[in-house]
């Protein structure tokens, strides 16, 4: 398959031009001297709807939205296929199914591998999640996620995946810590030996949250925990992994918010599921579960409920990031889950005037705040597919048909955090971008990100033009290490009329239409056509 490639430009291999840009064009510097974060994945997840249509749809419709979201190849135009995460989170249920299940909407439902008995049913439970587990050992996606939104029902407190009572304690009835613990690890163990190993499952998903809720009427899974419950299900989940050899890691804590991660959320009952940077990473708290072989050295975080303004952009990711370097032990920052939830998602923009294409921006500059100033190693999106709600998509990067028919199409979601998972590649380094505006006026109009291949001597740069005006971007690259042979360019590129459509990039200025993102791919010429072969 033919790529569409543009010859060489001097800046792009380290030369300062843009001398002929317009006096407004906004400079932005890539600077090799600061070599900073690598990049672990950029991903989604399943969701529970992908769960729901891997077991109900035609394997062939669901293929071709797996197609969409895994591909990395270009069809004859030079134009990605699909977006070619990295990573990928797959539900684990609980066994909330039928009627009986008290959740509502049949698509949120799950089925269990446990059954009542204490058997597991490998082969009729678990369809959804073992058919993604697949699709990502098809497409060689090395990050694989399981994540439970609560216990099997046969082991909580009300026999319901959800609360009932507003404790903001667990619904997992004590006496069932060591059968949890068992089970996580069977599911593991089950995966591992069939060929298809889970990297990692977080078994609690946003603990600060109540769930509760209305048998009949309920939502979706999910239960509370306290930071002392969660290490205790993960001191014994640790043991029984050891003793049965599991390879599996535990991703921890999930947590609701950044503030839950490093804030002591004083008078609210939450408050036992807060703070949690120190609760588990401190030596000197009795939840310090650090030492723990099974519990990896990644903070899982939510980046929910920080975009209600520009500065609550920048102040969240800055605090979290101060308390992670500040952290005894050494650990790296994953946002493990993100859709443009609630009420003030769309900060200073009224949403009145949000758009499909202003969604997609403003779920990109999530992906920049979280790489550039919370210094995050991975990102991750919420659902990949939810039914359409008939109005701006906000949850899903894709959405199908309401009426019964077996249909869906993409959103401009999608293709926002394509011109990053597609192009910014698991082993990436990013690399330092300097700009004449401030952090928080980059936040409103352009905003500017480098990545860098050592072994491939690949530069990738994400560009985003917020504002609601074209404007010129003035690269200046200092310090590349020299590439032997050729270099080639190519430009992917967003707007409200195109999809990661392949564009011309002969200059260092980089003219953007407003409202748009591009993604510069810049590569010696025999490494680009391995990368995109792959």
């Amino acid at each position: 398959m033919k790529l569409r490639i543009v010859s060489i430009s001097a800046w792009l291999i380290g030369l300062v031009l843009g001398s002929n840009a317009h006096s407004e064009a906004i400079n932005v510097t890539v600077d090799f001297g600061q070599r900073l974060q690598m990049i672990d994945n950029i991903g989604s997840s399943t969701g529970m709807h992908g769960d729901y249509i891997a077991r109900e749809w035609d394997q062939s419709v669901v293929d071709q939205i797996a197609d969409l979201l895994f591909s990395q190849e270009l069809d004859d135009k030079g134009q990605p296929k699909g977006i070619g995460l990295s990573s990928f989170r797959m539900q684990i249920g609980a066994g909330a199914s039928g009627d009986e299940s008290g959740i509502s909407r049949v698509w949120r439902r799950t089925d269990c591998f446990l059954r009542p008995d204490g058997s597991y049913d490998w082969e009729g439970q678990g369809i959804g999640t073992t058919y993604w587990r697949r699709k990502c050992e098809e497409y060689g996606i090395a990050t694989t996620i399981g994540y439970l939104n609560s216990p099997p029902v046969y082991f909580t407190e009300n026999g319901y995946s959800f609360k009932t009572e507003e404790t903001f304690t667990s619904n997992l009835k004590p006496e069932h810590y060591g059968d949890y613990a068992s089970f996580l690890a069977e599911v593991a163990a089950y995966y591992q030996r069939i060929g298809l190993p889970f990297e990692y499952i977080s078994p609690v998903n946003e603990p600060q949250h109540s769930w509760l809720d209305v048998p009949g009427k309920a939502k979706q899974e999910g239960t509370p925990w306290t930071n002392s419950q969660i290490a205790q299900l993960l001191r014994l989940t640790d043991k029984v992994y050891q003793d049965k050899g599991v390879s599996t890691r535990l991703l921890i804590p999930e947590s609701a918010s950044y503030d839950a991660l490093v804030k002591y959320r004083e008078g609210k009952e939450s408050a036992a599921a807060s703070d949690q940077l120190a609760a588990f990473w401190d030596k000197d708290s009795p939840d310090y579960v650090g030492n723990l072989a099974a519990v990896s050295k990644i903070v899982a975080g939510h980046a929910y409920f920080s975009d209600q303004s520009v500065n609550a952009i920048v102040r969240t990711r800055r605090d979290l990031r101060t308390a992670i370097e500040d952290c005894k032990d050494s650990l790296i920052l994953w946002q493990t889950e993100y859709s443009l939830l609630g009420d003030r998602y769309s900060a200073e923009v009224p949403r009145d005037s949000v758009d499909e294409m202003r969604a997609a921006l403003l779920l990109a500059r999530v992906i920049h705040a979280d790489f550039t100033i919370a210094e995050a190693s991975a990102w991750q999106w919420w659902s990949s597919t939810e039914p359409d709600m008939f109005r701006v998509p906000r949850f899903a990067l894709i959405v199908s048909s309401r009426d019964g028919e077996e249909s869906f199409r993409a959103t401009k979601l999608l293709w926002a955090l394509g011109q990053y998972s597609r192009f910014v590649r698991p082993g990436m380094q990013r690399i330092g971008v300097s700009s004449e505006e401030s952090v928080n006026e980059q936040l409103q109009t352009v905003m500017a990100s480098a990545f860098y291949d050592e072994k491939l001597g690949e530069l990738v740069m994400v560009l985003i033009n917020f504002s609601e005006e074209k404007q010129d971007v003035n690269l200046n690259v200092k310090g590349r290490p020299a590439t032997s042979g050729a270099t080639t360019v190519a430009g992917y590129r967003t707007t409200a009329t195109e999809n990661m459509a392949p564009v011309k990039i002969d200059s260092g200025t980089i003219k953007m239409p407003a409202k748009s993102i591009i993604t510069i791919v810049s590569s010696p010429t025999l490494s680009s056509q391995m990368v995109r072969n792959n």
